[in-house]
């Protein structure tokens, strides 16, 4: 009985080792030439990848955050508002408008001018009206910043502090906003939003201070925010610093477990290499959210 039950284990392991060696084989072509791609992202999605980026990369070959994207997939319902805050090429945006349909709403920040482009073909690619790309940062001040740009390939670890990973190639005078001015001339509340994912290379603490009157509120959003000590720590703060501001706004700190399809508490740790944390005020509206069946998964 063991035996029968691990063999579909092995197979399927065996599979996604074939699969990935297959798609690194024709990732390096696609380097060789330095050119781009369309490739299905999900049921219902595509997106064009790109041979001079390594995000592409570990988003073709190596599913990269397959349980973030599974939770986005579950999660998110027709109707829903998702912010994507640091969006890059739109790897969230593009789950997130296929999973709010045409009666909900996306907004995307990406800052960088040449990712911002490619962000803005890959929502056209996929025909979605219900997004709203903007070429801005998001900080606790309004005005303009210099935005390091990561070389060698590395123009997903972009950030308004130093680079923490890559040589840093240039850098971009960005324009930058906080979320509460945001919120209060788009009549956005806790309410009509539903979930933010806030991915800045460092500089999560400084946006979520920028929206402390809005993530104070009983109703604030569900957060996705990315804990890395390296770039935090480059951009002259600390994942404890984010642990702590994420409390004093009262949110509790989870994880999510794909295999239970449900929140699990998640501790202050010493360390952070890279973790994407879920902060919830009411986990348990989480739970029963993605505990239900859904029509897509990654």
């Amino acid at each position: 009985m063991r035996s029968f039950i691990r063999i579909p284990d092995r197979m399927r392991y065996r599979w996604r080792q074939l699969a990935m060696r297959g798609r690194e084989l024709r990732w390096k072509l696609v380097v060789s030439r330095n050119g781009s791609f369309v490739s299905a992202l999900q049921p219902g999605l595509k997106i064009r990848l790109y041979g001079d980026s390594e995000l592409c990369h570990l988003i073709y070959c190596r599913y990269f955050e397959a349980r973030e994207r599974e939770f986005l997939n579950r999660f998110l319902r027709p109707g829903d508002v998702f912010v994507d805050v640091g969006a890059n090429i739109g790897l969230f945006t593009l789950i997130a408008a296929k999973r709010v349909g045409a009666e909900g709403k996306v907004l995307a920040f990406e800052p960088t001018a040449k990712t911002f482009g490619r962000l803005v073909d890959n929502v056209q690619l996929n025909e979605f009206s219900n997004v709203e790309c903007l070429n801005l940062a998001l900080s606790d001040s309004q005005g303009y910043l210099q935005l390091s740009a990561g070389g060698n390939g590395y123009d997903a670890w972009n950030s308004l502090g130093k680079v923490a990973l890559g040589q840093p190639a240039n850098s971009e005078r960005v324009e930058v906003i906080d979320w509460d001015h945001v919120a209060r001339t788009r009549h956005l509340s806790g309410d009509s939003v539903t979930m933010m994912k806030i991915d800045v290379e460092g500089w999560e603490a400084r946006v979520l201070k920028g929206g402390r009157e809005f993530f104070s509120g009983s109703h604030a959003p569900v957060l996705q925010v990315e804990f890395t000590d390296d770039a935090a720590e480059a951009a002259g703060s600390s994942c404890n610093a984010l642990y702590e501001h994420l409390q004093s706004f009262g949110y509790r700190m989870f994880v999510y477990d794909v295999e239970k399809r449900r929140l699990v508490q998640e501790s202050r740790r010493e360390k952070y290499p890279y973790l994407n944390i879920i902060a919830a005020k009411d986990p348990e509206f989480v739970n029963v959210r993605v505990g239900a069946a859904v029509e897509h998964s990654v």
